[in-house]
């Protein structure tokens, strides 16, 4: 089995690993060594970006990416090694790219690396069927997704599997999409779509397959419904995974099954080295390749990059609604009393998740919009945190719990919430009155909550959050929620109603 000695970065070049501490004889006929490089969970990290608020140093960046596939595929060429480039969904959402341009860079510059597949992630669909069409059109490499079938003909959208036949062994790489997408973005994204149990369709879908060939499961299920997808098969070699945002430094072995998955934004290349004998894994190495400043830039892909960037500052500048009176977000005032424009975002966010209640932490409210246009750039100004859509269920106690929090907060916190869904009056840091939906709260009732990831991960001390039950993520930002809300509706009118009375 081959062993990786070092790892050289070259500041002023290339990056290089080291292949081998034994020497690997040419097979032409017969497939000895095989080198599966893959991302997860990129979501437009198109630009490298610093990973915690704090750091100094920028990671990930997609020709950062590019400078470590293209430099082992090299490597690999030379050694006669075959290489695979996988991706396991989410290329889109979660920055002002993806909100403008809605993945076209993304996956030109997939293309250009020489992206082999991909399986479509949830947020996939965020912008619409008819976006994805276009980037099924944009894309030179296959979108896989079996599950996902037409609501009426019942037949998958994409490709279920496809097969690459590599020095006389077929791979079959099939791809499996989560079932939690419909509820994971807006009902109109995916009308006319079905979202099939991925583990019954992967069953079907190995019956179809050649036996005695290597498997690759190409999916975006989350790292426990991979750990059952390995579990209740039998066939699949190896799962390169995505939608949980897992950071799996080596391979872990479930059954007969490797499952690999490289945490997210394109911080890590993931790199899995086979030894097969027979057509069969006889021996595996795998690592997680941190994307570092050391790493130099692709510098054709880095072109592509800069390009789109140049764009991006003239279509953040999109007027795409007016404002009928200024929505003050001013620190002094959304700090410490109910605002038009906190209400605005408790109310959008509150009808996108369809949910009873609506809870947003003035901390992450950063500005004002005055009255008349309104363009993107104020609204990520507004919102520029890149916090995103969380649901969950909270019973009466609980909601009555964090609030009992926020009464205590000091005045001019940014744990001060903007609320929606709510009627609540404090008086002396403490609660005097709570009506939700027009009611008095019932403490046993359970209730669906909205929130942000910032506050359901505890942030500004709310950990009540973290008792939340049927939790789900749903990656969307809450500015890109805000944009549309304002795209559809053009004239915003919000209104102070009361919600909030604080003595």
């Amino acid at each position: 089995m081959r062993k990786y000695t070092t790892f050289i970065f070259i500041i002023f070049s290339l990056i290089f690993f080291s292949c081998t501490s034994k020497t690997v004889k040419s097979h032409k006929e017969e497939l000895k060594h095989l080198t599966i490089l893959y991302i997860n969970d990129y979501h437009a990290h198109i630009t490298p970006f610093k990973a915690h608020f704090k750091d100094e140093h920028k990671v990930g960046g997609i020709a950062r990416i590019s400078t470590i596939v293209k430099t082992i595929r090299e490597e690999n060429r030379k050694a006669k090694i075959p290489t695979l480039f996988l991706c396991a969904g989410d290329v889109l959402q979660g920055t002002p790219s993806s909100t403008v341009f809605k993945g076209e860079p993304d996956f030109i510059c997939l293309g250009e690396i020489g992206l082999d597949a991909m399986v479509l992630g949830n947020h996939e669909f965020d912008y619409g069927q008819e976006n994805l069409n276009r980037l099924r059109k944009l894309a030179n490499f296959p979108i896989l997704g079996g599950n996902v079938v037409s609501e009426r003909g019942q037949s998958p959208i994409v490709k279920s599997y496809f097969t690459r036949n590599i020095k006389g062994i077929r791979i079959h790489i099939l791809g499996l999409v989560t079932d939690e997408t419909p509820i994971t973005t807006h009902p109109k994204n995916v009308k006319s779509l079905l979202f099939l149990d991925p583990i019954t369709t992967a069953k079907k879908i190995l019956t179809e397959l050649e036996k005695g060939n290597l498997t690759i499961a190409l999916t975006h299920l989350g790292y426990e419904t991979d750990k059952k997808l390995a579990e209740s098969t039998e066939g699949i070699d190896i799962i390169i995974g995505g939608h949980s945002h897992t950071k799996i430094e080596e391979p872990e072995k479930v059954k007969n099954t490797l499952i690999c998955q490289a945490y997210e934004y394109g911080e890590y290349v993931g790199r899995l080295d086979l030894d097969i004998e027979d057509g069969k894994i006889s021996g595996y190495e795998g690592i997680l390749i941190p994307v570092t400043e050391d790493v130099e830039e692709d510098p054709e892909i880095k072109k592509i990059v800069d390009e789109y960037m140049v764009k991006l500052d003239k279509n953040l500048k999109e007027v795409i609604g007016t404002a009928l009176t200024p929505l003050n977000g001013a620190r002094e005032d959304v700090r410490n009393k109910e605002t038009n424009l906190g209400n605005l975002i408790a109310d959008v966010v509150r009808s996108m998740a369809k949910s009873d209640i609506a809870l947003m932490n003035a901390g992450g409210i950063r500005a004002s919009i005055d009255k008349g246009a309104i363009t993107v750039e104020e609204v990520l100004n507004v919102l520029p945190f890149s916090n995103h859509l969380v649901i969950m269920k909270l019973n009466g106690s609980e909601i009555l719990e964090v609030l009992n929090h926020y009464a205590q907060i000091e005045p001019g916190s940014g744990g001060f919430l903007q609320i929606s869904g709510i009627r609540l009056e404090i008086e002396n840091k403490k609660i005097k009155s709570l009506g939700i939906g027009g009611k008095q709260i019932e403490l046993e009732k359970l209730y669906s909550v909205a929130t942000n990831d910032f506050l359901s991960a505890g942030g500004d001390g709310y950990t009540t959050f973290k008792k939340g039950r049927n939790y789900i993520d749903t990656g969307l930002l809450i500015s890109d929620i805000l944009i549309d809300y304002i795209k559809s509706n053009k004239e915003i009118n919000a209104k102070l109603d009361g919600r909030i009375k604080k003595n």
